[in-house]
C-alpha cells in the first residue's frame, strides 16, 4: 500500500512538469546562432510565458546569402522573420559577440529606396509603396514607408526639438501631417529623446523597447528612431482604425488600444514588407514537422461537368479504337454539377490530390511553403477533339497514357486505387485492365517522409499469350504559375539542341518529322511559348535527363528527372492565337511534359507475351530560382541575373539534408564557399556572387553536384 501510494507521489510530481513542458524552438533556423537569438526573445512568448508581442515572430523565414561586399565571397548570410532580417557579416567572428549577429537596417533602406551591399555602397531602389501598418491591400489611408522619407532622420539630418511630456496627438497619412487631439492618451507621453536623431518616443513604445532587456540591448533590436510617432488610420482585417506607429531603423512599432494585452504594441511586419519590396514575393516560412509523418484522407471534389451520356457511341470490331467509345460532339449535353471522389496524401512541404474516377490521375502537387500548385487544374470537365480516339478530357494534373500513341484511351474511365502508407513513405497506385490488348496498366506515385519530390513508375504487364505492340507515357498538364495560364515569360527547359518535330500550326517550322535546333530557332527563342504561332509538339532525339517548365514572372515552376526505363521527352502548348475554349470554358492554359518508355509518338515497341515493362521519374515543385538551368534526383539548380550586374545561384533540394559548406565555382575557379549548413526544400539557398561574375556555373554540396 505505501508503494503504491509513494508511485502516486511520485505521479503527482511528474505530470505537471510533463504538462508545463517548454516548446522547443522551430525548424529552420539558418544558423545556430539565429536560432538561440530566437529562443532568448521569442520562445517566452511561444510558450505563453510572456507578457509582450513577437520580436522577430513565429517562424524563421526564408534565408539566403546576400551581397554584401566586405563580406567573405562577397556575400553575408541572412534569414528573414516576420519583423526583421538577422545577418552574419563576418563568419570568422566572435560567436560570443552581441553584435556577431546584426538586425538589418530595413526600414531605413525601405524609406530611402536603397539597399545596402557594403560599408557606404548602396544598390538604388524605389521606395516601398508598402502600407506600414495594417492589411497589406485594401488599405488607403495608411501611409507606406515612401511616404515617411519627408520626415524620416537619415543620414544625420532633419531634426526635431525635445517633447518631453507632451501628448501624442499628430497624425499622419496620404493627405500629410495633421493633428487631431481626440487621440492623445496618457500612455503617449513623450518620455525619451535620442540625441543622435533628434527624435522623441512616446511611453508606450519606450516600455516595450525596455521589455527586450535583459536579452537584448534596445539598440541592437531597433536601432534609433528615423520617425516621431504618428497616428495613422488603416484598416486591420477591413476596419478602419486609429493605430499609433513609429519608424526606427531597424523596426517599426506600432501601438493600436483596440487590441487585447499583450498585443496593443507590436512590431511592424517589416521583414515580411521588406522581403516584398525587393524580392517581389511574399515573405515563405519554414515547415514544421507534422504530427505524424503523412495525413491520408478521403474527400470530395466539385468539377461542373459536361453530360456526355447522349454524346457517346459505341463501336464495333474493325474500328481502330475498338472497344472504345467515339463521341459524337452535337450531342454533348449541358454543364451540370458534379462530385468527385478523391484521395489526398499530404507531408510536411507537399499536398498530393488523387482522382480515382477520371484516369487514377495525380490531380495535383501543391508545394506548402509558397501555396503554388504545379498541374494545371481545368475548372470544367470538357471533352477537346484531340488524341488517337478523336475526344480527350483535359481535366489537368499529370496522366497515364497507354496502349496508344497521343493521350491513349483511359484517362475518362475509373481506375482501381490502392494507397499503401509505411513509415517512410506512402505509394498511391492506380491500375486498369486495358481492354483492347488485354494488357494491365498500373500508375504509381511516391511520397517520401520529408521530401518536396514526387515520385512516378509506370508499368504495363502482358498477361496475354501474345506479343502487343505498346505506347506508354506519363502526361504533365502544367501551369506551375499558380493562376492556371502560361505567361509569356513561361520558359520551357528542354535539355536538348535538337527537337523532332512531332505538330504544329506554326508556319516558320518544318512539320512532323522534321527536326528543328533547340532552343534558338530562325531568329526565335522557342523555349517561350509566348514565341510560337499557334501549337507546338516536339521530342527530343535521344533520352535527356529532364525536362522542366518555368515562369520566370511568377518565380515558380516544376522539373521532372528521368530515371530507369525512361527513353522519351517530349514538349507541347498553345502559342497565340489557339482558341481555348477547345477545351474549356475560361481563357485558363497550360502545357505539357510527356516521359514515355519509347522515344516518340512513332515507336511502338512490342511487349512480349507474359513480359512488362516499366519507366521511372520524379517531380519537383521550384520557385525562387530566378530561371531552372538544371535538374537531377538531389534538386535543382537555377541562375538570375540582376540589375546590379551581379549573379544569383539557387539551389533547391528536394530533402532536408546537412552540408558542410556549398560551393560555387566559376568556369572551375572556385568564387564562393558558404559556412556549414542545412539545404531544405521549404528554403531554396541562394548565393549572390557580385557583379561582374560570368562563367559556366557549377556547384558542389555534400557530394551533390549541379552544373549550367
Amino acid at each position: 500500500m505505501r508503494s503504491a501510494l509513494l508511485a502516486l507521489l511520485l505521479l503527482a510530481l511528474i505530470l505537471p512538469s510533463i504538462a508545463h513542458a517548454r516548446p522547443s524552438p522551430p525548424d529552420g533556423f539558418a544558423d545556430s546562432t539565429f536560432r538561440q537569438i530566437w529562443s532568448d526573445a521569442d520562445l517566452a512568448i511561444l510558450a505563453g510565458e510572456a507578457s509582450r508581442s513577437w520580436t522577430w515572430g513565429n517562424l524563421p523565414g526564408e534565408r539566403r546569402y546576400e551581397r554584401y561586399d566586405p563580406s567573405p565571397g562577397a556575400a553575408r548570410l541572412v534569414q528573414y522573420f516576420d519583423k526583421a532580417r538577422m545577418e552574419i557579416s563576418d563568419p570568422a567572428g566572435d560567436r560570443r559577440s552581441p553584435w556577431f549577429v546584426t538586425c538589418g537596417l530595413l526600414v531605413v533602406e525601405m524609406i530611402a529606396g536603397r539597399t545596402q551591399v557594403g560599408a557606404n555602397a548602396f544598390v538604388a531602389l524605389p521606395p516601398a509603396s508598402i502600407p506600414l501598418a495594417g492589411d497589406p491591400e485594401g488599405n488607403p489611408d495608411a501611409p507606406t514607408y515612401a511616404m515617411l522619407a519627408p520626415l524620416a532622420a537619415i543620414d544625420g539630418g532633419n531634426r526635431a526639438p525635445t517633447r518631453t511630456g507632451q501628448l501624442v496627438s499628430a497624425t499622419f497619412g496620404p493627405q500629410g501631417v495633421g493633428d487631431d487631439p481626440a487621440l492623445a492618451r496618457p500612455e503617449t507621453i513623450i518620455v525619451g529623446y535620442d540625441e543622435v536623431t533628434g527624435r522623441n518616443v512616446p511611453r508606450v513604445f519606450q516600455r516595450f523597447m525596455d521589455q527586450q532587456r535583459p536579452a537584448f540591448e534596445p539598440l541592437f533590436v531597433f536601432g534609433r528612431p528615423i520617425t516621431e510617432p504618428y497616428w495613422a488610420w488603416v484598416h486591420v482585417a477591413g476596419t478602419r482604425v486609429p493605430v499609433l506607429f513609429q519608424a526606427f531603423e531597424r523596426r517599426l512599432l506600432t501601438y493600436n488600444p483596440a487590441n487585447p494585452d499583450p498585443w496593443k504594441v507590436e512590431m511592424g511586419n517589416v521583414g515580411q514588407h521588406y522581403v516584398r519590396w525587393r524580392y517581389g514575393h511574399p515573405l515563405r516560412y519554414a515547415q514544421q514537422p507534422l504530427a505524424q509523418a503523412f495525413s491520408i484522407r478521403e474527400t470530395s471534389l466539385n468539377i461542373p461537368t459536361y453530360d456526355l451520356t447522349a454524346a457517346l457511341r459505341p463501336t464495333q470490331p474493325g474500328d481502330a479504337i475498338f472497344p472504345y467509345n467515339r463521341l459524337d460532339p452535337s450531342r454533348v449535353g449541358a454543364l451540370q454539377p458534379r462530385s468527385y471522389r478523391a484521395i489526398v496524401v499530404e507531408n510536411r512541404f507537399l499536398t498530393l490530390t488523387f482522382l480515382p474516377d477520371l484516369g487514377g490521375r495525380l490531380l495535383q502537387v501543391v508545394d506548402r511553403a509558397s501555396g503554388r500548385p504545379i498541374f494545371y487544374q481545368n475548372p470544367v470537365v470538357k471533352p477537346s477533339p484531340f488524341g488517337q480516339r478523336g475526344w480527350w478530357l483535359g481535366v489537368g494534373g499529370l496522366e497515364w497514357a497507354a496502349p496508344t500513341e497521343e493521350h491513349g484511351y483511359l484517362e475518362n474511365l475509373p481506375w482501381q486505387m490502392n494507397v499503401t502508407p509505411t513509415a517512410n513513405q506512402v505509394t498511391v497506385q492506380a491500375q486498369i485492365n486495358e481492354l483492347q490488348t488485354g494488357m494491365t496498366v498500373l500508375g504509381s506515385v511516391t511520397l517520401r517522409a520529408d521530401t518536396a519530390q514526387v515520385g512516378v513508375r509506370m508499368q504495363v504487364q502482358n498477361p496475354t499469350a501474345s506479343t502487343r505492340p505498346l505506347q506508354m507515357w506519363t502526361n504533365a498538364i502544367l501551369s506551375p504559375g499558380g493562376d492556371n495560364r502560361v505567361g509569356t515569360r513561361l520558359r520551357m527547359v528542354f535539355p536538348s539542341n535538337q527537337m523532332i518535330v512531332h505538330a504544329t500550326m506554326d508556319r516558320g517550322l518544318p512539320g512532323a518529322h522534321g527536326q528543328i535546333s533547340w532552343p534558338h530557332y530562325a531568329g526565335r527563342d522557342l523555349s517561350y511559348p509566348a514565341n510560337w504561332t499557334g501549337y507546338l509538339g516536339g521530342f527530343a532525339p535521344n533520352p535527356i535527363p529532364f525536362m522542366g517548365v518555368y515562369d520566370e514572372q511568377a518565380d515558380s515552376g516544376a522539373v521532372v528527372v528521368h530515371g530507369a526505363g525512361t527513353q522519351g521527352g517530349k514538349l507541347f502548348g498553345f502559342g497565340p492565337p489557339v482558341d481555348r475554349r477547345l477545351y474549356t470554358d475560361d481563357a485558363s492554359e497550360y502545357v505539357e511534359l510527356w516521359s514515355g518508355a519509347q522515344t516518340t509518338f512513332w515507336d511502338y515497341p512490342p511487349l512480349e507475351a507474359g513480359g512488362q515493362r516499366s519507366f521511372e521519374s520524379s517531380w519537383q515543385p521550384l520557385w525562387g530560382l530566378g530561371s531552372l538551368v538544371s535538374a537531377t534526383v538531389d534538386g535543382a539548380l537555377g541562375l538570375m541575373q540582376r540589375p546590379d550586374g551581379g549573379l544569383s545561384v539557387t539551389l533547391s533540394s528536394v530533402r532536408i539534408v546537412d552540408v558542410p559548406n556549398v560551393v560555387v565555382h566559376l568556369d572551375g575557379r572556385e568564387v564562393f564557399r558558404s559556412a556549414a549548413l542545412t539545404l531544405r526544400p521549404d528554403q531554396p539557398l541562394t548565393i549572390d556572387l557580385p557583379p561582374g561574375s560570368a562563367g559556366r556555373v557549377e556547384v558542389e554540396a555534400g557530394g551533390m553536384r549541379f552544373g549550367s
